[in-house]
């Protein structure tokens, strides 16, 4: 949840959470009536034999609560929420991140979450997993639409184009 109005009156406590659990907290402290923010990026990931793009967070393991009246008086009930691991503190009191970062943070994720980050970047070394040339490693040039990509195969000490789809190759 995020609510730029609140933004001008109060600051964000910062929550770590389990490991891949963000989401889990996000929806557990707003069913509890606290305000959350998770910044997000969207990211292609490889899963089996696909490539998906998903919305990762920019810090893992982090969400941020909004540091509001209801928040205060409910601070004992955060660590014992579902998937969180702790409350940063200093001592006793919560560590504190300022509406302004936490504005500008959510103004960068608003204008880029059309960007997409590349599961595979032009000059990753690869090999091809499947088909017939199955075994052979080559450099990711580029993507070359849906689903496939331009690989360079180096031949006789010659770099040649090669277009395969791109649940045919794989990271080194």
């Amino acid at each position: 949840m995020f609510n730029k109005p609140e933004l001008n009156l109060f600051d964000w406590w910062i929550v770590q959470a389990k490991p891949k659990a963000e989401s889990r907290v996000i929806r557990e402290l707003g069913y509890q009536g606290f305000s959350t923010y998770c910044p997000m990026y969207r990211k292609e990931n490889l899963s089996g034999q696909k490539i998906k793009i998903k919305n990762t967070p920019l810090f893992p393991c982090y969400v941020f609560i909004l540091a509001n009246q209801h928040a205060k008086n409910n601070i004992h009930v955060i660590r014992s929420t579902y998937g969180v691991s702790k409350l940063l503190k200093v001592g006793e009191v919560p560590n504190t991140i300022s509406n302004e970062i936490i504005y500008t943070l959510k103004n960068i994720e608003d204008k880029n979450m059309s960007v997409v980050d590349s599961y595979f970047k032009k000059g990753d070394l690869i090999k091809i997993s499947h088909g017939l040339y199955k075994g052979l490693r080559a450099l990711y040039e580029m993507d070359d639409g849906i689903g496939r990509a331009v690989v360079l195969l180096n031949i006789l000490n010659k770099q040649v184009p090669l277009g395969l789809k791109v649940n045919q190759l794989q990271k080194i």
